[in-house]
């Protein structure tokens, strides 16, 4: 064999390997290389089901899409990564729909306090045609809602005392998100609201600039907050789900049957995410408890009855909304 032939044989040789590499060891690259964000940190129960939703994808869609989870908001707050989704600068993100309701007005119907009856009732409206009419108001700010997360029931807790009713929030400094009904929901029941930065939450609590804030135990103790508020009330006073939001001129841009696929990864990852949700409520539960904090129940009547003349009185601004809700068997 002389060596030119020896020559080209190697040369197809290198060409051959280095293809193979930069195709993930024979598999085609992605056709659609995209990115999601959210602010809870990699260990919890969310940003599992983002990674379920990565692999669901990558399987369905037979390589063609390819996800990339960022976790922490290493690519900012949920208000900033919100807009990036309607400019289509990030594809997908993962956010509250407390947040989205400063883009959204209808998303604050989430924000109605003791809204829903139980958990089955919260699920029934989401997974059903209301939940389809609150996703198609994101369509008006060009984003595409994909699939309702649990982001758990909310209560409160502060670092002063144990709330039973809503006269022990008298002269409190609560924490809430930029919801207008947030806002006016913590005035009702006697306290002083304020929308600091999740972020921010921790060091304002360790100094005193607010007195407590309000989430799920998941929260509690995945963002330390246990540390600075000793006291975890469970008022459950809202239900306020996380979303899976898709910038709409990405969705626009996709063919049909990956549009499917978006669809049916996002409802493996909602299931994933459920579980893995209530194991890690429990779990969050126990772990704060042993760590000192201070559980308490409620007068839930009492929370209930403060604040209903607040639901009245929101009633005309969701047009029908909140009675279609509360309707729902």
């Amino acid at each position: 064999m002389s060596k030119s032939i020896v020559k080209l044989l190697v040369c197809a040789l290198i060409i051959g390997m280095m293809s193979v590499l930069l195709t993930g060891f024979g598999g085609e690259a992605a056709d659609y290389t995209m990115r999601v964000s959210t602010n809870h940190p990699a260990d919890h129960p969310t940003s599992a089901a983002l990674n379920k939703f990565a692999e669901e994808l990558k399987t369905k869609s037979d390589g063609r899409i390819e996800l990339k989870v960022y976790t922490g908001a290493v690519l900012g707050e949920e208000t900033e990564v919100i807009e990036q989704c309607r400019q289509g600068a990030i594809d997908f993100v993962r956010v509250s729909a407390g947040n989205m309701s400063s883009f959204v007005p209808t998303m604050d119907i989430f924000s109605v306090p003791y809204l829903f009856r139980d958990a089955k009732h919260y699920w029934t409206v989401l997974n059903g045609e209301i939940g389809k009419q609150i996703f198609a108001s994101l369509e008006e700010k060009n984003m595409k809602g994909i699939v309702f997360y649990d982001g758990g029931a909310r209560s409160f807790y502060n670092r002063i005392k144990p709330i039973k009713t809503p006269a022990d929030m008298k002269g409190m400094k609560i924490r809430v998100m930029p919801s207008k009904i947030m806002l006016a929901t913590i005035e009702a029941l006697g306290a002083t609201a304020t929308s600091t930065s999740f972020a921010e939450v921790y060091s304002a609590m360790q100094t005193g600039v607010i007195d407590g804030a309000e989430n799920s135990v998941i929260s509690l103790l995945t963002m330390n907050h246990f540390e600075v508020a000793k006291f975890f009330s469970l008022d459950e006073h809202m239900r306020i789900p996380d979303m899976i939001v898709m910038s709409l001129d990405k969705w626009n841009s996709m063919p049909k049957d990956l549009q499917t696929v978006i669809i049916d990864a996002a409802k493996v990852s909602q299931a994933f995410q459920l579980k893995a949700w209530a194991e890690e409520e429990t779990k969050s539960m126990e772990a704060v408890k042993a760590k000192g904090e201070q559980v308490n129940e409620v007068d839930k009547a009492a929370f209930q009855e403060a604040v209903k003349p607040l639901v009245e009185s929101l009633k005309p601004t969701f047009k029908g909304l909140i009675e279609k809700i509360q309707e729902v068997k």
